[in-house]
Order: C-alpha cells, then sequence, then structure tokens
C-alpha cells in the first residue's frame, strides 16, 4: 500500500527530484507556506528544475515556474488513462499513472481534459490528491461492514489463531536455532555405509579355509556450491579392514599366470570391492568442479579416481548397488588399479556436445606425487626398476570416452548407450593402450549390459610382456530384470573373464548373481553368490562366495 500511496504523490507533482524537495520541505516546516516562499523555493531549485523533462520532452524554465498561478482548479475524476490529453504512452510515468487511473481510481483530471505533468504542485494539492487516493483505497479494499466482519471472525476462531501463532513462533525459533548451529550455509553432508556379512569356500581340495567376514565401509562426502553451478567435493573413507574369501586365497599371487610375479597389481580379478577399506581414515576424494559453459564441466582437484568419471553403466557401476565383483562393475584395463585405486592428481572435462547424445569426456591422472622409494623389481631381472612419479610420470593414465545415449519408445522409458573408450597407461614401468566399448540396453524392465577391453602390445620398458600376440583381454555381459516382486528392486547377472592373455590356460571366469530390494529410501539390502573358476587363470578350486549387503545412503 505504500508503494501506492508513494507512487501517487510522485505523480501529482512535476519532476522526480522536485517530489522529494517538496516533501523534505513540508516535514522540515508543518506552516503553511506562502507564495512568496513558494516563489523563494522555486528560484532555488530553478537550475534544478530546468534540467527536468517533460512528459512531452519539452524542457520548463524556471521563469515559468515563477509565474504559475498556484490556485487550486477544479478537479474531476477519470476512468481512463486516455481521458488525459496530455499523457502520451512514452511518458516516463505513464504506466504508473494508468495503474493508479484504472485500477484503483484516485487520480483526477483538470476541466479541460490534461493531467498537467509538469505543473508543480501546492501543499494543498499534495493533500487533496492523498486524501482522494485514500478514500478510493479504502473504499474499495475495506469497508466499514468488512472490517466488522473480519473482527467477528477473529472472535470466532480465537482459539484456532493462538494456536496457529504458537506453531509459528516455534518454527521461527526451531529456524533460527538452525541458523545458529548448522554446518554450513553452502556446505551439504552426503554419506555412503556398506554392511556386508560374507563367507566364502572352495570346491575340491581344501588349501585356504573356509569361514565367513565382516565387511564394513564408510564414506563421507561434505559438497559446497559456491555459485549454484560448480562444486567443490571432500570425501572420506574408513571401515573394519575386513576381507573377502577370494582375496585372502589369492594372496601369494598378487597377479594371474602366466604374469604371476610379486609384484604390483595389474587388474583386479574378482575380488569384493569395498574390502580393505580402514581403520584409519584416508582421504578418498578432492575435487572442484565448474562450467564455463552450459554443456562443458570441468573437474580439477590433487584426489581423483578415474572410475567417478569413466566407464560408468547404469547396470554395472556401483559396488554399493550393483555387483561387489571388482571387475563385473568396471573395466579393468581402461581404469587401471594404480590409478583407481589411491587415487591421482589431475583433471577431467565432460563435454555434451551441442546438449545432445553424444559426449565426450577425458581425464589425465597421476598417482604419485613424487619419486617411488624402494622399487620394486617388476621385470624379474633381480634389479630395482625405477619409477620417476611425478604429476606426468609413471603411474598415470590418460583416457578418453565418446558415448552416444539415447531415449526412446512411449514416455522414453527405453534407451540404448554405446561408450567407445580408449586409455594410455603407465604403471610402475608396465605401458599400455588399452581400447574399449562399453554398452547397455533397456526396453521396459528387461535391461541388457557389457564390456569388452583389449590391450594392444603391452610392453614392461622397452620389451614386450609376451612376446608375439602380445595382447591382453578382458569381458563382461549381463541381464537384469527391475521391479521384480518389490518396486525399485533389481534382479541382475553377469558373466566374464578379466584377463585374457596369451599362453593363461585355463582362463578365470567369474559369475555373479545378486537381487536388490529396498527397505525404505534410504536403506536397500542386496544377497549375493559369486562362483570363481579357475582362479588366477590356474588350475585351482572353484571359489565360492555368498554375501549380503546392506547399503545404508543420507
Amino acid at each position: 500500500m505504500s508503494k501506492i500511496l508513494w507512487t501517487a504523490l510522485c505523480i501529482s507533482l512535476t519532476v522526480p527530484g522536485m517530489v522529494f524537495k517538496l516533501a523534505s520541505r513540508a516535514t522540515a516546516n508543518p506552516v503553511s507556506a506562502d507564495v512568496s516562499s513558494q516563489s523563494q523555493f522555486l528560484t532555488e531549485q530553478a537550475p534544478a528544475i530546468s534540467e527536468s523533462q517533460s512528459s512531452g520532452n519539452a524542457k520548463t524554465s524556471s521563469t515559468e515556474l515563477l509565474s504559475t498561478d498556484f490556485s487550486i482548479d477544479p478537479l474531476e475524476q477519470v476512468t481512463s488513462v486516455s481521458q488525459l490529453s496530455d499523457v502520451q504512452p512514452t511518458d516516463w510515468a505513464f504506466q504508473a499513472l494508468q495503474s493508479l487511473v484504472e485500477r484503483y481510481g484516485c487520480i483526477a483530471g483538470y476541466p479541460d481534459g490534461t493531467f498537467k505533468g509538469n505543473r508543480a504542485a501546492t501543499r494543498y494539492e499534495l493533500a487533496a490528491a492523498l486524501n482522494a487516493c485514500l478514500d478510493q483505497v479504502s473504499d474499495k479494499f475495506a469497508t466499514k461492514e468488512d472490517l466488522a466482519t473480519v473482527k467477528a471472525l477473529q472472535e470466532e476462531f480465537k482459539a484456532e489463531l493462538a494456536i496457529l501463532k504458537g506453531r509459528v513462533d516455534g518454527l521461527e525459533a526451531r529456524t533460527a536455532t538452525l541458523e545458529a548451529q548448522q554446518f554450513s550455509t553452502t556446505t551439504k553432508l552426503q554419506g555412503l555405509v556398506v554392511f556386508a556379512g560374507q563367507y566364502g569356500d572352495q570346491v575340491g581340495t581344501k588349501g585356504v579355509d573356509s569361514r565367513a567376514t565382516a565387511i564394513g565401509r564408510v564414506r563421507l562426502y561434505f559438497n559446497t556450491s559456491f555459485k549454484g553451478d560448480d562444486l567443490l567435493s571432500i570425501g572420506f573413507e574408513t571401515g573394519n579392514g575386513g576381507n573377502d574369501f577370494f582375496s585372502d586365497f589369492g594372496l601369494a599371487t598378487t597377479n594371474p599366470a602366466p604374469f604371476n610375479k610379486p609384484t604390483p597389481e595389474i587388474i583386479n580379478l574378482g575380488g569384493i570391492v569395498y574390502v580393505g577399506s580402514g581403520p584409519d581414515v584416508s582421504l578418498l576424494l578432492l575435487s572442484y568442479t565448474f562450467k564455463p559453459t552450459k554443456n562443458l564441466a570441468i573437474t580439477v582437484g590433487p584426489v581423483l579416481r578415474p572410475s567417478d568419471y569413466i566407464d560408468n553403466n547404469s547396470y554395472s557401476s556401483d559396488e554399493t548397488s550393483d555387483f561387489s565383483t571388482s571387475f563385473l562393475i568396471k573395466n579393468r584395463l581402461i581404469l587401471t588399479s594404480a590409478i583407481d585405486g589411491p587415487g591421482g592428481a589431475g583433471a577431467v572435462f565432460d563435454w555434451n556436445i551441442g546438449g545432445g547424445p553424444f559426449t565426450l569426456r577425458g581425464l589425465y591422472m597421476a598417482a604419485a606425487a613424487t619419486t617411488f622409494a624402494g622399487n620394486p623389481d617388476i621385470d624379474g631381472d633381480g634389479t630395482p626398476d625405477p619409477i620417476n612419479g611425478g604429476l606426468f610420470g609413471d603411474p598415470y593414465q590418460a583416457t578418453a570416452e565418446l558415448e552416444y545415449a539415447k531415449s526412446f519408445g512411449k514416455d522414453d522409458k527405453n534407451n540404448v548407450a554405446v561408450r567407445l573408450q580408449y586409455t594410455r597407461a603407465s604403471t610402475f614401468n608396465l605401458h599400455q593402450n588399452v581400447l574399449g566399448i562399453n554398452t547397455e540396453a533397456t526396453f521396459g524392465k528387461f535391461g541388457i549390459f557389457g564390456r569388452y577391453g583389449i590391450s594392444i602390445n603391452p610392453k614392461f620398458g622397452d620389451a614386450d610382456l609376451f612376446g608375439n600376440n602380445n595382447n591382453i583381454q578382458t569381458w563382461m555381459a549381463g541381464v537384469a530384470l527391475k521391479d521384480l516382486l518389490i518396486p525399485s528392486s533389481s534382479l541382475s547377472f553377469a558373466v566374464g573373464q578379466p584377463f585374457i592373455a596369451p599362453g593363461s590356460q585355463p582362463t578365470e571366469t567369474n559369475f555373479e548373481a545378486f537381487y536388490r530390494f529396498p527397505i525404505n529410501d534410504n536403506i536397500t539390502v542386496t544377497p549375493a553368490v559369486m562362483v570363481i573358476t579357475n582362479p588366477f587363470n590356474s588350475d585351482t578350486n572353484t571359489v565360492i562366495q555368498g554375501l549380503v549387503r546392506a547399503t545404508f545412503s543420507f
């Protein structure tokens, strides 16, 4: 209401600068001003007024203002701004006048059909205009009968209003407490907790004792946005250090035959992903993401993991909700264990080309900030091999991924996605060029998915890793059925071979099936069965693991 009245006051006078000075003068001296004092005031203000633009873009001189007749002419109420002949749509105050006339009816014109917008107003005219506007507004919005009705309603609902007031006061108090005690106005905490009970055994001659284990892992993320389209992420991880049977079963051999030397691990062959966390707290993620353009996101940071950005799949990417077997959820040739395990420093870009179905991603990460001390004897010649380390040294990987993803069918419930990949990596003097493909398709509740990767002619230093026919391959494929028995549930099965190399017969084959079902929006339970034949590409006992996983997210 105060805005309307102030607008009415402004329109009643000559120019915006004049309005303020007249109002200030009236406040300072409430006694009615005579014509001489008004003339003196106008003389003082003449330079400023002479610069003012009228509604017709003509200037009003100080002489004309001093000769103005300040007597009050009879005013007549108008119902449309078009009735005022000297008011044009191009005038700076046209919209304000139109609103005051046609919505509130509190502007009057002169008998000759003019508004005289450039004419200075006396305090008497100002009072008359204000009074007319107040009368119109009060009549339009609140009559005495309306006020009486409101008062009666207040009395009738007095008790309810008191309860409502108490609730509002309580909410205000709680809001004030939250504002005073909140962790941060810009930071959100996200948590992901995994509890798992696991039992493993061998089929055949007994080697490693079978036993049950408990595995726990906690990840906490602090996500902060400063501009709305950027994100600073800090992640921490800990756990109980629990292990699974398969990982213990292969402790004596860290890599598969024929490359079965006690050297840094080349590829995870099928252990459970979330084992070995804790009990110490480690820095999992430290990154900053920003968007220089609408469809381009860039991430930089000293602690990044390739698996967070590359080789994603709707059915096999997240060990807390999908498969638990490491190589079934990521292509471990495209994402090397030496980088994806400890994390590394580097940068990532994600470019959705033109906002269409194609997306190009790229990353570079190096895992060691300094040169390695006590380098391992990777080639087995009895002497340590040099590992340079540093941001541009071994171990590192550079990866590019081109994705095509498209939805189709009724309500876009079906989709298809194909991701072509290339990785150049050096990990402990093992140099690889890897080509990969990651694909998936959804048809209603049914989905199929798979991955394939090939490391072409990998080398240790300058020497071929396996001699002739020197390639390493990996593959997996699976099917899934959504919403089986329980909404948001998933029944999935996958099979694959993590490490196919020359001379590696027989080849390890991994199977896993799971059924994930929600307890509520924040808790899911997943029983799973894993079978590994010819573990580590050796003719040894088949390993069977049973698992029940509970995932808590907040």
